[in-house]
């Protein structure tokens, strides 16, 4: 008897443990199969204006998708979704007028993009992209002059020169620090480079310095600290010479010198 009480009470357990699997298994692809329709965009709702603002959206027609969806009654079962959508047309629009190099437009579409939105992030990313392209052609002097020595024929190319602005070029450098993009900032760390080079008094020099002293604190990529070593020590002898910032540049050399070993 006891044997086949334990035999029993084994085997309900076991069909216990089956219904619970059985359970848990319905209810996870009860999840997977209404979830989304509930929650997410998967949904197709017979709803005429719903349709075709989505459809216009989907477009480029985002004028049209926003007057469409607005046609949504806040106690329609769709409102919430309209309302979602109408939320991402700043962003669509935004990517729609960068890719067509119109930045004034693009800019006002982004800033547009509520702190919440599901897009807010990368919105934010391509607003300092506008601003660092707008700023670097902002300081950037282009001229066309090359002389082939040896066919005495001249041939047009575009050398680039700068507006060594220092508040333009800081933020610039702060645009590419804060976008955690090398390139840009090894970029604007040439611009920097290029600053001290062609600075036109004392005053500019140290205000360059001090800029390229904060950009190599900021950045410890290994490619930044070679940079600016190996122009220190290019230009070594006619940073010397100036005697205001010559212990400056010792210590600099110093720095970078045990930050590589």
């Amino acid at each position: 008897m006891t044997e086949k009480y334990h035999l029993a009470d084994s085997l309900m357990k076991i069909e216990i443990s089956i219904n619970k699997y059985i359970f848990i298994l319905s209810f996870f692809l009860f999840i997977l199969l209404y979830g989304c329709s509930m929650f997410g965009d998967s949904a197709k709702p017979e709803n005429d204006s719903y349709q075709a603002g989505r459809k216009a959206l989907n477009e480029g027609k985002f004028e049209m998708a926003k007057a469409k969806l607005r046609e949504i009654k806040p106690e329609s079962p769709y409102y919430p979704q309209a309302v979602w959508l109408i939320q991402k047309v700043p962003f669509k629009k935004g990517i729609d007028s960068y890719e067509k190099k119109q930045y004034e437009v693009a800019i006002s579409e982004f800033s547009k993009v509520p702190l919440h939105a599901e897009h807010y992030s990368e919105a934010q990313h391509y607003l300092d992209l506008i601003n660092y392209k707008i700023l670097y052609d902002q300081l950037r002097i282009s001229y066309k002059n090359s002389h082939d020595s040896k066919s005495n024929q001249y041939n047009q190319s575009e050398e680039i020169k700068f507006n060594y602005d220092i508040v333009l070029i800081s933020k610039l450098v702060n645009i590419a620090e804060k976008m955690e993009d090398s390139k840009k900032v090894l970029e604007s760390f040439d611009i920097v480079i290029s600053g001290i080079k062609n600075s036109s008094s004392r005053i500019q020099t140290e205000d360059f310095l001090i800029l390229f002293e904060k950009i190599v604190s900021r950045n410890k990529e290994k490619s930044i600290h070679e940079k600016a070593l190996n122009y220190l020590l290019a230009d070594f002898g006619k940073l010397y010479q100036q005697v205001e910032i010559r212990p400056k540049v010792f210590q600099l050399v110093g720095n970078l010198k045990m930050e590589l070993m």
